[in-house]
């Protein structure tokens, strides 16, 4: 049964893992594509006439959330939460590589795309990188979203409103990368690529935690098993 449950996780893995490279593929070589840049027309006009100081204000606030310096603050946060606490250092080690890996994957990738960001006319902030695929939604999406399985996997048995833990960060995630937008600073389809290849990340990751956990259990089975036969 257990094997059973292992492959149905790891065919899951795979096959999310392999929808969302393929979308960022589509992505990144459709960026000249006059349906991309319809759709980034689109969607960004849409998005930007919302302005308003009250809108402007909510945005900077989400745009600050994915920002590496609020990233930082809350990574130690719940790493020491996760490393003292409950005393989990390889998923702490699994949070670490996955947000580093995701900050030095999306540098990578802007430079090898080098896609220009929208003009600086319709800019709400300053920036001074290249625009693809946006960094705040592909990091925001792994920190906060494993963020949260780790928190939920933990606290759910223990906490009631441990159900609140999953949509909280799916809205986080989303504000983070409609900000992106609505200040300009990013097309529609930057963020997409972002949240694809982020996502792609966050699958890794939770993959690995899973498989920590079981191995986990089943060395306390074993010892459990080994105690029980010594005192008999």
């Amino acid at each position: 049964m257990k094997g059973k449950v292992v492959a149905r996780d790891l065919i899951w893995s795979l096959g999310g893992a392999g929808a969302l490279l393929l979308i960022f593929i589509v992505l990144s070589q459709s960026i000249s594509a006059k349906w991309l840049q319809a759709f980034d027309q689109y969607v960004g006009g849409y998005i930007q006439e919302q302005r308003g100081d009250t809108w402007t204000s909510v945005a900077k606030f989400f745009t600050l959330m994915g920002s590496g310096s609020t990233e930082f603050i809350l990574f130690f946060l719940v790493a020491g939460l996760l490393y003292f606490k409950f005393k989990h250092r390889w998923e702490t080690l699994v949070l670490f590589v996955g947000v580093l890996g995701a900050w030095l994957l999306n540098s990578g990738l802007k430079e090898l795309i080098q896609r220009d960001r929208p003009s600086a006319e319709v800019w709400l902030i300053e920036v001074d990188s290249f625009s693809f695929p946006s960094g705040h939604a592909m990091v925001s999406i792994l920190f906060y979203g494993l963020l949260a399985y780790l928190l939920w996997v933990n606290v759910r048995q223990t906490w009631r409103v441990a159900w609140l833990i999953p949509p909280i960060a799916v809205l986080v995630i989303l504000c983070i990368g409609l900000s992106r937008i609505y200040l300009g600073v990013h097309y529609p389809s930057d963020v997409l690529a972002g949240y694809t290849a982020g996502g792609l990340g966050l699958i890794g990751c939770m993959h690995a935690v899973r498989t920590i956990r079981r191995r986990r259990v089943m060395k306390s089975t074993q010892v459990g098993k080994y105690t029980f036969l010594e005192n008999m």
